[in-house]
């Protein structure tokens, strides 16, 4: 079942207009699987939990397109996210990212994660609260050229900023 709902979810980005061969381009590193998992691990692993956020120039591609919600601009471009997972890492300074799922399909990977810190900082419109908040969040990654060069990302922000603000 989970295996089909996946399927069903990337034929969907696909059909959206998110379908260029990863392999379009010649020049282009050869890519798999497992070197596509590896790039879209390294979103969260390297960049949050190890606080290595210069490795973003390493994996993005430099024609990124981020499909955003829970917040943020709807589309942003590398320096966009960039400037995203630096107000969540001073914002939760301990932020830490766990994987519920990581898939690979392809020139896709299918991400769902869990992420958990303390509000040490501002984030948007809310004031550091001192507060521990969980949430969620799904990512697919499309791989192009060795890097990563779209995502879409749905994110339970109103669940974080309810916990961050309830009284």
């Amino acid at each position: 079942m989970r295996n089909c709902a996946i399927g069903l979810f990337v034929a969907a980005v696909v059909l959206q207009g998110g379908g260029a061969s990863a392999q379009d381009n010649a020049s282009c590193p050869e890519t798999n699987e497992r070197t596509n998992l590896a790039l879209a691990r390294a979103w969260h692993e390297d960049v949050v939990n190890q606080r290595k956020p210069e490795v973003l120039k390493d994996i993005l591609s430099d024609r990124l397109v981020h499909h955003a919600s829970g917040g943020y601009p709807k589309r942003m471009d590398a320096k966009g996210v960039a400037a995203m997972m630096d107000d969540f890492l001073k914002a939760f300074p301990d932020l830490r990212i766990t994987f519920d799922l990581l898939e690979p399909r392809g020139e896709y990977v299918m991400q769902r994660y869990t992420a958990t810190g303390t509000q040490r900082g501002p984030l948007g419109d809310i004031p550091a609260t001192g507060r521990k908040a969980t949430w969620t969040g799904i990512n697919i990654f499309r791989i192009a050229c060795g890097r990563i060069a779209e995502v879409w990302s749905e994110v339970d922000a109103a669940g974080r900023a309810k916990q961050l603000t309830e009284k």
